[in-house]
């Protein structure tokens, strides 16, 4: 059956209560993958996510196959590579055009360095990669921490099973540093030595014990529909299982979401999202440490007027596709006018506008399910490529009908 091309979604305006099933996390999940790719399977997970990306890793891992397809999941290209460095064998790994646009020297790099056999036979710095597994020395590594924290991530999960250890030195401003951070968490859960202090990483050499990890649903997926509930007062909204002591980093998304009106009580059977307090204020908010929350928020500030300034969007330029100017352009369907910079989004004005918006989604999950949510503000909008969001979130327009 063909995919439908684009996806009208009418607003319902529902009230009362609803229950949400958010995805599991595909950040842990992928990270506990390659963890316990690296150890001879010690190291298991529960509720793994059933993302593209995620099946696509999980697929490569255990396929045995030279030839490894990874579609658009630039996570599974860049923690795929590592595994693959340290693995007897060769891999081809490849996958869409957008995917070899996207950079990956500075891993490619430092994987070298530590004695690793990788080519480039298009393009040096970028997919395909050819890749000659062999056991690997650890070692000294530098590294420019304000391009992707996926490059660094790569790195830690191999380190446990690098002979001598790694030490990782960070240079610039840290971007993400919260995906670290649960790096770091998730590998000493699993019996890992690491130590993370200012810009210095180092990771023994003690491989991992065996245990099992249990996912948590997706804190970057909730986002969707806090911004559901700051267009709608009328409803609360269950997330069950979402916890508030979380690993992941984009659970700043309560936090900000305090300042459009929506307050989250934890329960032990999860989160409720609930109308509050709507600041007045004009916002701004800085997105280094949790850059996948900031087309969500912008799209938010966009459907309630707000004028908000939005920093720390420099990793946006090289995601799934040119964030920045995706979220200025499809913005500006809505009736928003906003300046973009390489850095920075100011959302400064709003005008009304006479037609459904049509929402261009770039083959980015993210624009997608940003943008779904304004289906409340104008009371339908045009998704295009629907089908996009099985990246990170197949259920997805299931689950924001209930909300929208």
């Amino acid at each position: 059956m063909t995919a439908p091309a684009e996806l009208l979604l009418r607003s319902m305006r529902p009230s009362g209560r609803v229950r949400v099933m958010l995805p599991a996390s595909k950040s842990i999940s992928n990270r506990l993958l390659i963890m316990g790719a690296v150890c001879g399977g010690a190291v298991e997970a529960e509720n793994l996510s059933t993302s593209d990306d995620t099946r696509y890793l999980r697929e490569a891992l255990k396929s045995g196959k030279r030839e490894i397809w990874l579609g658009h999941a630039g996570t599974a290209l860049r923690f795929g590579l590592a595994w693959a460095a340290v693995t007897p064998g060769e891999r081809f790994l490849h996958g869409s055009a957008r995917l070899s646009e996207r950079p990956v020297a500075p891993l490619v790099e430092a994987l070298r360095s530590l004695g690793a056999d990788i080519s480039c036979p298009e393009k040096e710095g970028y997919a395909p990669l050819l890749v000659r597994g062999k056991k690997l020395r650890g070692g000294t590594v530098d590294l420019d921490a304000a391009v992707s924290s996926q490059f660094i991530t790569a790195l830690m999960l191999i380190g446990p099973v690098l002979e001598g250890g790694l030490e990782l030195r960070l240079s610039g401003e840290i971007v993400s540093e919260p995906y670290l951070r649960m790096t770091a968490r998730l590998m000493r859960m699993a019996g890992a030595d690491v130590s993370f202090r200012e810009n210095l990483i180092r990771i023994a050499n003690t491989g991992y014990a065996e245990t099992c990890i249990e996912v948590e649903p997706d804190y970057s997926a909730a986002s969707y529909f806090y911004a559901a509930a700051a267009f709608n007062r009328n409803l609360e909204t269950e997330l069950p299982g979402l916890p508030e002591k979380s690993l992941q980093g984009d659970a700043a998304v309560a936090e900000i979401y305090r300042r459009f009106g929506v307050e989250t009580r934890y329960t032990a059977r999860g989160a409720l999202l609930m109308p509050g307090e709507v600041l007045d204020d004009r916002l701004q908010f800085d997105f280094l440490a949790c850059p996948d929350l900031a087309q969500t928020v912008a799209v938010t500030a966009a459907g309630l007027q707000k004028p908000f300034h939005l920093t720390g969007l420099q990793t946006l330029r090289i995601k799934e596709t040119d964030r920045i100017s995706a979220l200025a352009a499809e913005l500006t369907k809505c009736g928003v006018s906003c300046k973009a910079s390489d850095r920075e989004l100011t959302i400064n004005g709003f005008s009304e506008i006479s037609a459904t918006p049509r929402i261009r989604t770039y083959d980015d999950h993210r624009m997608a399910m940003a943008f779904a949510p304004l289906a409340a503000v104008f009371g339908e909008i045009i998704i295009e490529d629907p089908e996009v969001v099985s990246k990170s979130f197949p259920d997805f327009f299931r689950e924001i009908k209930k909300a929208v």
